[in-house]
């Protein structure tokens, strides 16, 4: 590495780390705010609560860092501006491409780290954050308790999958039940399970008008099917408090696990749209600080005076504004089922990806 991209790079990392720590403190403080009543009230050990706030950091890491990137980048680029820098590189013959590559590189970089922590900590992490604020913090009053959710979906280990046409926490009553169990070996169903409601016991789930399946390792149904009026699973134990923690997000699931549960789930005639798009948006998400970064440069690495930095800045927040909009719009389209899943989570980032490598020859001037 060249001493030039050496001093680029020190010069991103450092406002990119101090804005990542800024966010991620206050994502803690926000919800130590939130929960201090009930941790004083239920006299919570220090011990716990810093677990608890510890086991938080990785998905606050993946939901920040793409901001912590562009701010670490709108810095950079409003600085060498600010002392003429970026003139003194033109005028050495440089390219922009050239002058820009260390920060593309470290995009990309911070890309890869956002997905594996977000794939491989943040899930068992945030599954730890729940259990302890379930277990040692009281949880406040609200509305959830009298929601209705639609459509949802729980993995509870690695050989069950359920899905629940409706889920009433008020009632701790769903209705709608498939229960897929899953070969060990070859990850095929093997059994199913649909009943028209369960009711949680307080110890398991109790089923009724319930109709049983076995099936070969595509999922043909082998003989005739079994039915029970009413019928009890020890396994399904799991409370209903988790069953509200999976109505709300799938960010208990790695990317593979959410895969396998939606491959399962279609097999099975069940609609599972949102999760479609939750699936190709952990893929997407990751990219968004690169994205983001690619959006600012042909605005702030141009030759301008001060005054004109300052115009350029505006335009570039107002640009990513409308990014984010539009992606929240996406989203919420595609899993309605009115714009095709890989579009609803990539759109944003390829349409604004081009139009920065458009203009980004503009930059040179």
């Amino acid at each position: 590495m060249k001493v030039l991209e050496r001093y680029v790079v020190r010069e991103l990392l450092i406002p990119i780390a101090c804005a990542a720590a800024a966010l991620i403190f206050l994502i803690l403080i926000a919800d130590l705010f939130d929960n201090l009543d009930d941790i004083l009230r239920a006299k919570t050990p220090l011990r716990v609560v810093a677990k608890y706030y510890l086991a938080l950091t990785p998905a606050a890491f993946t939901q920040t860092i793409a901001w912590s990137v562009w701010l670490g980048t709108l810095f950079l680029l409003v600085n060498l501006n600010f002392h003429n820098e970026i003139i003194a590189m033109k005028a050495a013959g440089l390219k922009i491409t050239a002058i820009v590559k260390p920060l593309l590189f470290t995009g990309f970089l911070t890309g890869i780290l956002t997905f594996v922590v977000g794939d491989r900590l943040a899930p068992a992490s945030a599954r730890l954050a729940g259990e302890l604020h379930e277990v040692y913090i009281q949880k406040k009053k609200d509305e959830s308790s009298r929601k209705i959710f639609q459509n949802v979906t729980y993995h509870s280990s690695e050989d069950e999958i359920y899905y629940f046409r409706t889920f009433s926490p008020a009632e701790k009553e769903v209705r709608g039940a498939i229960v897929l169990w899953l070969n060990d070996k070859a990850g095929q169903t093997h059994r199913k399970m649909v009943a028209s409601r369960g009711k949680w016991t307080g110890a398991a789930w109790e089923f009724y008008s319930v109709t049983e399946f076995q099936t070969d390792s595509r999922g043909s149904v082998l003989g005739e099917p079994r039915t029970h009026p009413k019928k009890n699973y020890p396994e399904i134990n799991f409370p209903p408090e988790e069953l509200v923690a999976a109505s709300s997000e799938s960010a208990f699931l790695s990317y593979r696990g959410l895969k396998r549960a939606v491959q399962k789930l279609k097999e099975n005639g069940v609609r599972v749209e949102s999760e479609i798009v939750d699936l190709h948006q952990r893929l997407a998400a990751p990219w968004q600080g690169l994205v983001m970064m690619l959006v600012t440069i042909p605005f702030l690495a141009r030759t301008a005076n001060r005054r004109s930095v300052a115009v350029h800045v505006l335009f570039c927040v107002a640009v990513i504004f409308i990014y984010h909009v539009a992606g929240a719009v996406g989203l919420a389209m595609g899993k309605a089922g009115k714009l095709i899943p890989f579009l609803s989570a990539w759109a944003g980032n390829i349409l604004c990806a081009l139009g920065a490598l458009f203009n980004l020859e503009k930059a040179n001037y």
